[in-house]
């Protein structure tokens, strides 16, 4: 199979391409000039360095799906306001465009559980149906990209999935995260100050994330002009505390966890969890 794919050198899309590369698909992945996946692959794709907003028809020639990762704003890194809109919203709107002139059958887009924002107070496990409600800019950019993406295949009446990802976490990430801050502490020993730790998540291994975008890409019970939502997470929460313990334990770390020291987030839900239904969980041949 033929796939092109946005956002392959960061945290999420290196593991993506990994697994489809090492599959045998034809991988082409568009990167800025000179980046490199997080991780070492092995088997290198088609390197195409290109703007997303620069891409023709002819680089989507006799492609079978796209896989759309890119994002500017990603927690803990932050964009500027027209980032956001020419990058989560502009660039989307252009590839989902260019895919579908070129003819391409399927249009995988990664998104957020930062568009649900407050809705998220209103359930114990939210659902893909639910109300978008976004606290932050990048998840107000993520929600209204979705919402033109869903229209598209609306009027296009094209295959599309969409994907919002909840807590991933894993080797590569940004070090900045929760995740690898934690294990560079216990890496030397030092204590690890963080907030309370109250909030709880829904935390993702990255491989799993990976898995469930690629099993989007193939599965066979997607309908042209009807848009399949899905969220990509476990459906169990845990609290931030709790798993940043668990985490701190795996590591053998010898300093401790200093609960409360910094101050907690504000304009964040005390709770997002995924209801996972409709992800495919057994792996598929295909990776």
């Amino acid at each position: 199979m033929k796939i092109l794919i946005t956002g392959g050198t960061g945290f999420i899309g290196s593991y993506v391409l990994k697994k489809l590369t090492r599959a045998g698909h034809l991988v082409t992945a568009v990167r800025r000039t000179g980046s490199q996946p997080v991780i070492e692959l092995d088997r290198k794709p088609i390197w195409l360095e290109k703007k997303i907003r620069d891409l023709t028809i002819s680089d989507l020639s006799d492609v079978d799906a796209v896989l759309h990762l890119a994002s500017a704003g990603v927690s803990p890194k932050e964009a500027s306001w027209d980032e956001h809109v020419n990058i989560n919203i502009g660039a989307s709107i252009h590839l989902i465009e260019k895919a579908h002139q070129a003819g391409v059958r399927r249009f995988v887009a990664a998104g957020t559980c930062h568009e649900y924002g407050e809705e998220a107070n209103a359930w114990d496990r939210i659902p893909p149906h639910a109300c978008l409600r976004p606290y932050s800019s990048y998840g107000a950019a993520k929600a209204a990209g979705f919402m033109m993406l869903n229209a598209h295949c609306r009027q296009k009446n094209t295959e599309l999935v969409y994907c919002r990802i909840f807590s991933a976490f894993g080797e590569g990430q940004f070090s900045s995260n929760l995740w690898p801050s934690l294990r560079s502490a216990a890496m030397q020993g030092l204590d690890f100050q963080m907030t309370t730790g109250e909030q709880v998540l829904d935390f993702i291994p990255v491989e799993d994330v990976a898995t469930h975008l690629i099993n989007s890409t193939f599965r066979d019970d997607v309908k042209p002009g009807i848009p399949l939502v899905l969220n990509i997470g476990t459906g169990d929460g845990k609290s931030v505390a709790d798993f940043a313990q668990e985490q701190w334990d795996s590591f053998g770390a010898s300093g401790k966890l200093l609960l409360g020291a910094i101050p907690s987030r504000l304009n964040v839900a005390p709770k997002i969890v995924a209801d996972p239904t409709g992800l495919l969980f057994s792996q598929q041949s295909s990776i």
